[in-house]
């Protein structure tokens, strides 16, 4: 093994937090080895690499600035314990002498399960019913009347629409994941094809997931591509239409002189992002609230399959 210099061994976690990701299970597999390439090439003591690792589960995050899921955490943890013992290193980071950073992974895993982000798929799910929806039509927590109520609408129409049947899908989603575009008819859609995404996978082909269309039979105020146009164009600030700006912003508290801007500059909180489908199943005053998830929707509309190309 080399011997590190004590500054190289304090600038370790940095490197460890900006890794590069493509989908939830390659993200920590990439995450476990770059950790475990630094750990591994230096001879960091236990009570320092206890420091270190205090750090690193509070800090990273995706190259999106996202969290990974709990059940993400617990495989790189897993994994960096496995290699390290391989490696001959003479101690466990289960051990005792790592009870402050465990202390830290526990809070964090926590925080993450509070935000439906433990990666565990749940076995009692509901879903709306057509009644459920009207119902929250005629209450106004659907439409466009506040930054609230159309934030709730986009989320209902992505998940509906667009396949978008996870906390995960939703909270990685940036600006420039969906796009405006026509098809042979010259009739315009929206369409989700994780453009930001593709951008890092040269050469791969566009693939929609879903397709939003002007759907007027129940007039124009419950229209999902009217809806979805005024979020993305209208009532965003201008700052956040860069494809690589976060697509759920922070709503802006009620007021009448908020002009157009409807919501901050800044990614909506994932407790917020979670909250959404639970608290429209509240406003109804629907048993079991907490079990409506974003998947609940999508039994009311599944027009169109979960991936086909874009034209």
């Amino acid at each position: 093994m080399l011997r590190s210099q004590p500054s190289r061994g304090l600038s370790t976690v940095q490197p460890i937090v900006r890794i590069r990701r493509r989908k939830e299970g390659s993200g920590y597999l990439s995450v476990l080895k770059c950790v475990t390439s630094v750990f591994v090439s230096f001879e960091i003591p236990a009570v320092k690499l206890n420091e270190l690792l205090e750090n690193f589960y509070v800090t990273v995050k995706k190259s999106d600035g996202s969290d990974f899921l709990a059940t993400s955490l617990h495989a790189i943890r897993r994994g960096l314990d496995r290699i390290l013992k391989n490696a001959g290193v003479g101690f466990s980071i289960t051990s005792s002498t790592f009870s402050s950073s465990t202390k830290k992974l526990k809070e964090k895993l926590w925080v993450l399960s509070k935000a439906g982000m433990s990666g565990a798929r749940s076995r009692n799910i509901v879903y709306f019913s057509l009644s459920d929806e009207e119902e929250m039509w005629q209450a106004g927590c659907l439409g466009d009347d506040s930054p609230i109520t159309l934030l709730s609408t986009v989320v209902k129409y992505n998940s509906q629409y667009l396949n978008m049947r996870t906390l995960q899908e939703h909270a990685d989603l940036m600006y420039g994941d969906i796009e405006l575009l026509k098809d042979p008819q010259n009739q315009p859609y929206f369409a989700r094809t994780d453009n930001v995404k593709r951008e890092s996978r040269s050469g791969s082909t566009r693939v929609c997931h879903g397709k939003i269309y002007h759907e007027h039979s129940r007039g124009h105020k419950q229209c999902p591509y009217c809806l979805l146009y005024k979020y993305m164009y209208i009532h965003r600030p201008p700052t956040q239409m860069e494809a690589k700006s976060p697509f759920y912003l922070t709503a802006r508290k009620e007021a009448t002189d908020m002009g157009s801007v409807w919501y901050e500059e800044q990614r909506m909180g994932l407790r917020s992002l979670r909250g959404i489908v639970p608290n429209l199943a509240k406003k109804v005053k629907l048993d079991n609230c907490e079990n409506f998830t974003f998947v609940s929707f999508t039994q009311v509309s599944r027009r169109l399959g979960s991936h086909s190309c874009c034209q």
